[in-house]
């Protein structure tokens, strides 16, 4: 990921990020972390009844189809993607070094997930794993900002930059998983944090500004096709110094509802978006510690994420769903966070 400026003007970037993927079901399968220090994974059913340890790891991700679950595990070497199959009920290394955790996807058949892998350091290699059958197709290098996979499940797309410095010089492209053909679809430099939408439709971020913002630039979200064509803005946000703006998380199944993630210095909090008008709806009324969005149900009526993290000190995390529309927290799990729904 780029070097971020001393200001932090971006903290919450990677707990946003990390969550970039396709549309979790709202049924079968939650997926949570409870702990700080020695961080465990969970699993329950989706209303947060039946909770069972998996082992000991965070930032969890359940397949689409609710059947297994991607976490990960520190190691004294960094960290390792573990599988764990609801079925066996037992987990597996996939990956080793796991490289920034935020950057991640799932196929919307469940049969695949991109990630990256890599040292601490440079630039990390972008890879496709096949689930089932262990086979890795290497996509590319670079610093990588989001991954997505399209409807279909036989491409993904990605931002990417070859440097490390900030602001990014992020252009998004499009691969065909198995024949390895590219094609990139921005040549500005400014986009970034890609989304494949349920109906062809990709959001992505655009970073405007930067030479006349102070920290750096600020994300207003646009929408093309699969080709990079007819590109149109989707949010006007007002966006303040220390912030970034908006990220794009989850679609609903009909492509109509965005759950987004507004970041900045010591602020993240989830924000619908309507795609057809482009109104934003923020989620909580407090930037610090209110609602950090996680997933959307198919039908578009309820996000999932966690209130009480916050910025330095004390958290009392809770998983909590609230509606599309705004309005009162359901808290499923209490002493919770990094929720993921599937199945």
């Amino acid at each position: 990921m780029p070097t971020l400026p001393k200001s932090k003007l971006i903290p919450a970037l990677l707990v946003v990020a990390a969550m970039l993927a396709l549309p979790a079901a709202a049924s079968a399968t939650l997926t949570y972390t409870k702990g700080f220090e020695k961080p465990q994974v969970y699993v329950a059913g989706d209303n947060g009844q039946g909770g069972k340890s998996i082992g000991l790891g965070r930032n969890s991700h359940v397949s689409p189809d609710g059947e297994t679950v991607i976490y990960e595990r520190e190691t004294k070497s960094g960290a390792e993607m573990r599988l764990y199959s609801l079925k066996a009920g037992k987990s597996e290394r996939l990956l080793n070094p796991w490289r920034e955790s935020y950057v991640f996807a799932w196929s919307p058949d469940s049969s695949q997930i991109a990630a990256l892998r890599g040292g601490l350091n440079g630039p990390a290699t972008l890879l496709v794993i096949n689930v089932t059958t262990g086979k890795r197709t290497t996509i590319g290098t670079g610093y990588f900002n989001g991954v997505s996979f399209s409807p279909e499940s036989n491409e993904i797309v990605y931002g990417v930059s070859q440097s490390p410095n900030y602001p990014p010089k992020s252009d998004i492209f499009r691969d065909l998983v198995a024949t390895g053909r590219t094609v990139k679809l921005s040549h500005n430099g400014t986009s970034a944090f890609p989304l494949w939408g349920p109906t062809g439709q990709i959001v992505f971020a655009r970073m405007l500004g930067a030479k006349q913002r102070q920290y750096g630039p600020k994300n207003q979200l646009f929408v093309m096709n699969e080709e990079g064509q007819r590109i149109s803005q989707v949010t006007h946000t007002e966006v303040n110094p220390l912030a970034q703006g908006l990220t794009p998380t989850a679609f609903s199944a009909n492509g109509n509802r965005l759950l987004t993630e507004f970041g900045g210095q010591d602020q993240s909090y989830a924000v619908a978006v309507n795609m057809l008008s482009g109104s934003e709806k923020p989620l909580t009324t407090d930037p610090e510690t209110g609602f950090t969005g996680a997933a959307i149900s198919p039908d578009g009526t309820t996000v999932l994420g966690t209130t009480g993290i916050g910025f330095g000190g004390n958290p009392h995390p809770k998983v909590v769903t609230v509606p599309f529309t705004g309005g009162k927290q359901k808290v499923l799990v209490n002493g919770a966070y990094e929720p993921s729904w599937g199945g």
